[in-house]
């Protein structure tokens, strides 16, 4: 909501620079000189970042193929064209399943994996 005071190290929108976002994000880029966020912050949210990535699995419904999942895949592929490794692991699109004769939905809080639904029902549940 651009709330600098609710930011847990009180960073100021103004220093969220280039230089900080790509030593934050991408592999090679030296610790910035030019911020105010100190630099143990700074490592510390690289650190993160790198803990909680490549995600899994990117969930989304047919609806989006065209935009979102295409643009997260370009988005991916661009930034980390030199770390293949950082790519999403997997997509999934829901909108194609049914169950329990509804549509599957995270919202519906119907939603299961292929494995989950395996475990559930075994392989050869139609």
């Amino acid at each position: 909501n651009g709330d600098e005071s609710l930011s847990p190290e009180n960073i100021k929108v103004n220093d969220l620079t280039d230089d900080v976002f790509n030593f934050i994000y991408r592999k090679g880029f030296p610790l910035p000189s030019n911020t105010a966020i100190p630099s143990e912050t700074l490592e510390k949210m690289k650190a993160e970042f790198r803990y909680w990535y490549p995600m899994d699995l990117r969930v989304s419904g047919k609806d989006l193929i065209p935009n979102h999942l295409t643009m997260a895949l370009y988005n991916h592929a661009a930034i980390w064209e030199d770390e293949p490794e950082l790519w999403p692991r997997g997509y999934y699109t829901n909108g194609f399943v049914m169950v329990d004769a509804e549509k599957m939905s995270k919202s519906k809080g119907n939603f299961l994996t292929l494995l989950e639904t395996i475990n559930m029902y075994s392989a050869d549940a139609t």
